[in-house]
């Protein structure tokens, strides 16, 4: 059977024959892509710069080498944003699933073999690859086309799913006490990812997308073009771009930091997990806090509680910075992976929500190089500190320009 024509167009061509999912049937199609989001969060970022130390050690790679995968794995996450766009588009959003569980197998595969720097990068890129072809742009998709409330049901997606980057590292630790090795933990990553990525997909086979819920709610909102020609949205990808930029770097190199000034490895992972688990908590609570006060607060929230993580590095390490870098860096995570979502949709609408967030995805790869020079600084200074300082600028400025944001008027709106 050909995936070129998927079922939902058919049905979308013949509105007569369409049927609305019930709630039961929505809330299994949630929970299937929460489930990937989960373990793709439990075995990408978060796990990475968990494992990576002992990844350096045996692979006997430079701190520059293994910030360069970390670079690979978030370039490919930016430069294939466009790809879940045409693919759901073109294919289909179940053909879209099947072809990230596919390349997650592939790609966690190649980190459990991995023997080089070569299949430590083209594990990484597989990864990124897979994050974005099976991650938050089909994600978001499916929530903004099944609800037409959907700050809550993005809560619990971005929520339940970044409950992953806390089992991650701690299922890292479980696995190298029980095996004292690395190479299990991707082998086991890439069996779960791989057959939820194919669950997924059947769970939501059968779904018609097109017309989920009311047309004028698909229909309502802003032109691709006309939203790239407005300031706001430059803006907001700028404050998304920053937050990950932020976010990804920390997660890689956290964990070195940490030990280099006196904390054991295995504290630093605990460390990083509590991180998870208020970023978890930050989600939660913007699906939540999001309907009462509006996207732009959470998203200067975000960028505040960024800068503010990243500045807490600089100080001397104890057991208060410590709390203040797991509060802030996990608040700024769990809000900016929802609030930069929210804010596109409260300003620009559904209309082609999944082109201008799918863009706004693909602007972010700049956030990539962030762990690249952050390995880089270390590897000439022996620190990271310049790299904090720089990111603590960073976010001050973006905070400030999000707090003077306001919302843009379509030149035709009624």
């Amino acid at each position: 059977m050909s995936l070129a024509v998927p079922s939902e167009d058919i049905v979308a061509m013949t509105p007569a024959n369409h049927v609305v999912p019930s709630a039961v049937r929505r809330f299994f199609a949630l929970a299937a892509v929460t489930a990937l989001y989960f373990f793709l969060m439990a075995g990408s970022f978060n796990a990475l710069g968990v494992v990576l130390p002992a990844m350096v050690r045996d692979l006997g790679l430079s701190w520059s080498d293994a910030g360069f995968g970390f670079t690979l794995l978030g370039l490919a996450c930016g430069l294939t944003s466009p790809l879940p766009a045409m693919a759901i588009r073109r294919f289909g959003i179940v053909a879209t699933l099947v072809a990230a569980g596919i390349l997650l197998g592939l790609g966690f595969s190649l980190l459990a073999c991995a023997s080089s720097q070569l299949q430590y990068d083209l594990g990484t890129l597989l990864i990124g690859c897979a994050f974005t072809i099976g991650g938050t742009v089909p994600g978001t998709y499916v929530v903004a086309n099944l609800f037409e409330q959907s700050s809550r049901p993005m809560g619990i997606y971005f929520g339940v799913g970044g409950l992953g980057s806390i089992a991650g590292p701690l299922f890292y630790l479980g696995v190298n006490d029980v095996f004292h090795a690395w190479r299990p933990f991707w082998w086991l990553c890439a069996l779960a990812t791989g057959l939820c990525g194919l669950a997924a997909a059947l769970v939501v086979r059968g779904i018609h997308f097109g017309h989920a819920h009311d047309d004028t709610i698909r229909t309502a909102g802003w032109p691709a073009r006309a939203a790239l020609s407005v300031p706001a949205f430059w803006v907001i990808v700028a404050s998304y771009t920053g937050c990950l930029a932020i976010s990804t770097t920390l997660h890689g190199f956290s964990v070195q930091h940490f030990t280099e000034h006196g904390l054991s490895s295995a504290h630093a992972a605990e460390i990083m997990s509590l991180v998870a688990f208020f970023a978890a908590a930050g989600s939660f609570l913007a699906g939540e806090v999001g309907r009462i006060m509006g996207a732009r607060v959470l998203t200067v929230a975000a960028t505040g509680a960024m800068t503010l993580a990243a500045v807490d590095l600089l100080l001397p390490q104890s057991s208060l910075t410590l709390g203040v870098f797991v509060l802030t860096m996990g608040l700024g995570v769990g809000l900016s992976y929802v609030a930069s979502p929210m804010l596109l949709l409260e300003y620009f609408g559904t209309r082609q929500n999944l082109e201008l967030y799918a863009t706004m995805c693909l602007i972010s790869t700049a956030a990539a190089f962030g762990p690249w020079f952050g390995g880089a600084i270390h590897d000439s200074t022996g620190s990271f500190r310049a790299i904090f300082i720089a990111f603590g600028a960073l976010g001050l400025a973006l905070t400030i320009a999000v707090s003077f944001l306001r919302r843009p008027r379509l030149r035709d709106e009624a």
